[in-house]
Parts: C-alpha cells; sequence; structure tokens
C-alpha cells in the first residue's frame, strides 16, 4: 500500500483537495462580493451565448448527470475486460457510486443557494456548491484522459480521444451557468473536488497495478 501513497497522483490529489478546501473557505467568507461578480459573469454569458438553443444545451448538460454513468459505464467493461483490468473496472465504478453521496454531503454543509429563479433557464433544485455536475465531469474527464494515456497506443486515437475528453470536461460546466443553475464558482469548486478524486482513485489503481504485478513475479 506504500505505492499508493509514495505516487504522483496520490500527491495531486492531496494538493487538488487542499486547493478545493482553501477555496471553499474563501467563498464561504467572501461570498457576498463573489455572488456579485458571479451574477455578472451568467448575466455576460446569457448576454453573448443566448443564440445557443436550450434542448442542445439541455441534453449536453445532461451527460454530466450521475444518473448518465451507466454510459460510461458500458464501454469502460468492454475495456476493462478486453485489458483484463478487473480491479481498475471495479475500482473506477466503486468510487463513483461514493462520489455522488459525498457531493450531496458537501452540498448540505455549504449550504449556497442557487442563483436567482429569474437567471435560471431551467428549474434546478437542492444547494448550489459545488457543481455536481462538473464534479463529475472533471472526475471521470481525468480518469478517462489517465486510462487513454495508460493504454491507447495509437497516437491518432490518442489525441481525438483527448480532445473530445477535454472539450466534454469544459462544455459541462458552461451549460450549468449557461442554464443559470449554477454559479460560476460553483463550477470551479465542482472541478477541484472531482479532480482531487479523480487523481486518489488513480493513485489507487496503480497500487493496486502494482501489487498485482509483484504476486504474479
Amino acid at each position: 500500500m506504500r505505492e499508493i501513497f509514495k505516487s504522483k497522483s496520490f500527491i495531486a490529489f492531496l494538493i487538488l483537495f487542499f486547493a478545493f478546501i482553501v477555496y471553499s473557505a474563501i467563498v464561504i467568507l467572501f461570498i457576498n462580493p463573489i455572488t456579485n461578480i458571479d451574477i455578472k459573469c451568467i448575466l455576460a454569458v446569457k448576454k453573448y451565448c443566448d443564440f445557443l438553443p436550450l434542448p442542445l444545451i439541455v441534453a449536453i448538460t445532461d451527460f454530466g448527470f450521475s444518473s448518465y454513468f451507466i454510459q460510461f459505464l458500458i464501454p469502460l467493461f468492454i475495456v476493462c475486460l478486453y485489458l483484463k483490468r478487473y480491479i481498475t473496472f471495479i475500482l473506477i465504478t466503486g468510487s463513483y457510486l461514493l462520489v455522488v453521496p459525498f457531493i450531496q454531503v458537501v452540498k448540505n454543509i455549504i449550504m449556497r443557494d442557487r442563483p436567482d429563479v429569474h437567471l435560471q433557464r431551467i428549474a434546478e433544485t437542492e444547494f448550489s456548491y459545488p457543481s455536481g455536475h462538473s464534479t463529475t465531469a472533471f472526475f471521470m474527464g481525468i480518469i478517462l484522459l489517465y486510462l487513454t494515456t495508460t493504454y491507447v497506443k495509437n497516437i491518432i486515437i490518442k489525441r481525438i480521444l483527448f480532445t473530445i475528453i477535454i472539450i466534454w470536461m469544459i462544455t459541462i460546466p458552461f451549460t450549468r451557468i449557461w442554464l443559470g443553475v449554477h454559479f460560476p464558482t460553483d463550477t470551479i469548486g465542482g472541478a477541484l473536488l472531482g479532480a482531487s478524486l479523480a487523481c486518489l482513485i488513480i493513485s489507487m489503481i496503480k497500487g493496486f497495478e502494482y501489487l498485482s504485478k509483484c504476486q504474479t513475479v
């Protein structure tokens, strides 16, 4: 298990999670001025990106919702089955099932209200910080980038996958702001949280794969 704590991924987890805590504290302490800036950003996005069709944005934002994880789970299962990386599949699936309720716990602790109804293009309930969609996008996105880097050998395919994943990671938070259901700072917090948890899982995957290699030697 020492390999897990020694890995660069685990160190990245510690740094990113610490950054998330500090960032969250700043958001809480300076909530009023930060919210004022957030509202200006939402209004700017509404003004300059109003040409985008609502059904398209809703369809895109749904790919950051937790119930859509099955869309990633099926191809991930096929790939892991082909590569015989069963532990990798179990860790990713199990961790994701824990990430979703963890996001709700954090939201209930911070209890930040969502943007006013007049800013929302669709109705959303529950608390706002951090953005669950953004957390999901960065959590799965970074894990998918790691899997692509590790197992995809063809450079062209690797670059295509990298481009698709990164665009998806950036687009999901944007849709939350465009829809007016999250403040920009919510999406940044979600990105930090998702990235940190992804690094933790990657360090665990590397650790267990190292142990399995040692046992087969």
